[in-house]
């Protein structure tokens, strides 16, 4: 018994170990939902909440970073009501916004429109397709909705999709976290990590049993997916074949994670304690 307590405190030690902290930036970043790198510009962006959640009251904002922590602009655009997820295609930024997509030019630092999805309750993540097709989640509708140009539909909506959270699209594939079904936040049951099929809407789960409150979804140098669990303070990787493994713990509130293919960094937003730092894995 003591040689297996020895060998399992040994094996957190060196997970811990695995993972060094690159910077921490506090500068203004009030409930930050998301931190996006953009791989053209190599801009780091994080959307700042500033309230609730669903809190329609103008003051949301996304900060600019560089890739090691220094602020740019830490009020580069403003004016959002409770910015989450986000995604670029063509030089142009898409941010979720409860019940609206917003569309940014980068270059410019402009809002270019503001997409307006009827019917969101929470609109949460943003995928984009090769086309430019935008997807965007909503968590309390347990729905997906496809925006093609000024054209808004139902891609999927219903109970079965356990209240979907982060997108991330490769090919004809949606991979999709979900937080687990519910209208508050509150779950009966976690979420999984399945994937859809973007032309037949056929499901499959990846991980057959739920694994947490699931929020920020990517792809790491290997393929695997890095999943971040918001209320329990996780970061997993996770393999197409389901395999789970935990490679960080922290506090709860860490929300959607960025990530950066070629520093190997994960950018990591705690929600409650008003920070965004990087770990380098």
């Amino acid at each position: 018994m003591r040689l297996l307590i020895f060998l399992l405190l040994l094996s957190c030690a060196q997970t811990e170990r695995s993972f060094e902290t690159q910077w921490t930036n506090n500068t203004n970043i009030k409930n930050p939902e998301s931190v996006y790198v953009d791989t053209v510009s190599r801009l780091v962006f994080v959307s700042n909440v500033d309230g609730t959640p669903d809190g329609k009251d103008g003051k949301g904002h996304i900060s600019l970073l560089n890739l090691e922590g220094k602020t740019l602009n830490a009020n580069w655009i403003e004016g959002f009501n409770a910015p989450k997820g986000m995604r670029s295609y063509n030089n142009n930024l898409y941010v979720a916004d409860i019940d609206e997509v917003v569309k940014i030019d980068i270059n410019k630092g402009k809002v270019l429109k503001r997409i307006k999805v009827p019917g969101a309750k929470l609109l949460n993540d943003v995928a984009i397709d090769k086309k430019g097709v935008v997807y965007v989640s909503d968590t309390f509708n347990s729905a997906i909705y496809k925006i093609n140009g000024n054209k808004v539909t139902t891609f999927i909506s219903g109970d079965k999709w356990e209240s979907p959270n982060g997108l991330l699209i490769k090919n004809h594939l949606m991979f999709v976290t979900s937080w687990g079904l519910t209208t508050d936040w509150s779950t009966k049951v976690p979420g999984r990590l399945y994937v859809i099929n973007l032309i037949t809407k056929e499901m499959k789960y990846i991980t057959k049993t739920p694994v947490g409150n699931l929020d920020g979804l990517e792809f790491d140098q290997d393929g695997n997916f890095i999943v971040s669990d918001w209320v329990n303070g996780k970061i997993f990787r996770i393999t197409h074949d389901g395999k789970v493994t935990t490679l960080f713990k922290g506090e709860k509130g860490l929300a959607d994670i960025g990530y950066d293919r070629l520093s190997n960094q994960v950018f990591i937003p705690y929600m409650l304690s008003n920070k965004v730092f990087s770990l380098k894995i």
